[in-house]
């Protein structure tokens, strides 16, 4: 593979987001192509063929990295190209020049060549390779927390086939993609680890259960399988059970739970109860798992001061059950069981990590309208490369913050450079930046996009 082709070049460095070094992205970059190229085995180049499948992807890779167009990408990068080669160039009749980078119908002729099942399996490779790449570096240990949750993205095309699901939280329009995305939590890191693109009818439970396995096959051990309420099925919550995984999930709120609560303010029953699950009579398979209902009150208050309040009377039933909810977990419980359970619960809050990367993502560049599914997951894919590589480069530089910190950090960064246009920012911005933003200044080599 020739490294030379992924180069930045100045041009493109002058315009890459300031996230990473040369050296770094090139690294990457060579990972993502080979992984690519040996999905497309079978697409031989033709004899009288002008490009090779790396400038196809140095067009895409500057697209991502820019948050431009394909077709403003490859007009630049062919701009580029042209200004730097020596010699007399080739004129067309009508006055063009023959072109150095393929043209945008070129690369999404490719793009589209590659399929959604391959692209499947480009994303798996990747993002297995950097998880595996975090654990030789020791940034994460074996044993892992899993995240899972569903990211609606709209769709304004014309489809309306298994793929194209309906929607009323669009914005202007009622179609979306469905994705099922998987990210893991380690010694405090969190990365995406995985994304399904789900059909209408589909169900989720194999495709969660088949990621885990993968996840074990790759030799980690999971702790806490983290899920939302939407989630809330016997089959599921048994299998990750078999498979030594503790579910957390919130409970949904059935008579049961709600009475179980109101024993509690009335001091009939306790903090941690016994709940079991079952799927409904009549069905096929039948499966029961055992749950330990947790409770706790939300942001602000404590158990104990709601409850006294509701004996009291300065609070009814109705306003005391409306500060506490219950989250429920497959784990039995351990030691002093009310700091155990403050511990468990309070966990499950890290869940968020992955609706906050979610947004995250969005915010790296624009978001594709493609109607065809696999290149809008290729998208999707290098959002979340990109996402895991950021976070990598910064734990290795000792950064502690999470990931959304970061992100804020630098967005305000980004603000003060667009702000400022191609003139130097003040130099009593860059001391008045927090000490996060200086870390990252230093670290991420953000100087040389402010001149100074």
């Amino acid at each position: 593979m020739r490294i030379k082709y992924l180069s930045p070049l100045s041009d493109l460095e002058a315009e890459l987001k300031p996230l990473f070094s040369n050296e770094y992205m090139l690294a990457f970059f060579k990972n993502f192509c080979d992984t690519i190229e040996s999905q497309m085995w079978g697409c031989r180049k033709g004899k009288n063929a002008r490009y090779d499948a790396e400038d196809f992807l140095r067009v895409f890779f500057y697209s991502e990295m820019t948050g431009r167009s394909i077709d403003s990408a490859s007009e630049r990068l062919n701009k580029y190209f042209l200004n730097k080669k020596k010699g007399r160039q080739k004129k067309y009749a009508d006055g063009r020049s023959k072109r150095e980078v393929p043209h945008q119908t070129e690369v999404n002729k490719l793009l589209r060549r590659i399929g959604l099942e391959k692209a499947r399996l480009i994303l798996r490779a990747c993002l297995d390779h950097q998880l595996m790449e975090a654990l030789r570096l020791q940034l994460i240990s074996r044993k892992v927390n899993v995240l899972v949750d569903f990211t609606e993205h709209s769709y304004y095309g014309k489809r309306d086939d298994k793929m194209i699901k309906g929607t009323n939280r669009g914005k202007g329009t009622k179609k979306m993609r469905h994705y099922l995305g998987f990210s893991i939590l380690s010694r405090g890191i969190h990365l995406f680890a995985g994304l399904e693109q789900i059909a209408k009818g589909q169900s989720k439970v194999p495709i969660i259960l088949r990621f885990l396995e993968h996840l074990i096959n790759l030799g980690f051990v999971l702790n806490y399988v983290m899920i939302d309420r939407e989630f809330y099925q016997a089959e599921l919550l048994k299998e990750i059970k078999v498979l030594k995984g503790e579910v957390l999930i919130p409970s949904k709120s059935y008579k049961r739970i709600n009475a179980m609560i109101e024993e509690y303010l009335k001091g009939i029953g306790k903090r941690i109860r016994r709940y079991t699950i079952s799927t409904a009579l009549g069905g096929g398979k039948q499966f029961s798992q055992d749950l330990y209902l947790l409770l706790r009150a939300k942001k602000g208050h404590s158990l104990s001061s709601v409850k006294q309040d509701f004996k009291k009377g300065t609070l009814s039933l109705d306003d005391a059950m409306e500060l506490i909810y219950a989250v429920m977990t497959t784990q039995k419980p351990r030691g002093d069981t009310s700091s155990w359970a403050s511990r468990t619960s309070r966990f499950y809050k890290k869940r968020w990590f992955i609706e906050t990367g979610v947004s995250d993502l969005n915010r790296m560049g624009r978001r594709w309208k493609s109607k065809y599914d696999n290149t809008r997951y290729l998208d999707m894919l290098v959002r979340m490369l990109l996402s895991n590589s950021l976070y990598r480069k910064i734990q290795l530089a000792g950064i502690s913050h999470s990931k959304d910190m970061c992100f804020e950090a630098l967005e305000d960064i980004k603000e003060i450079r667009l702000y400022y246009n191609d003139k130097d920012p003040p130099e009593v911005l860059l001391t008045q930046m927090s000490v996060l933003q200086r870390k990252l200044f230093k670290t991420l080599d953000l100087k040389r996009f402010t001149g100074k």
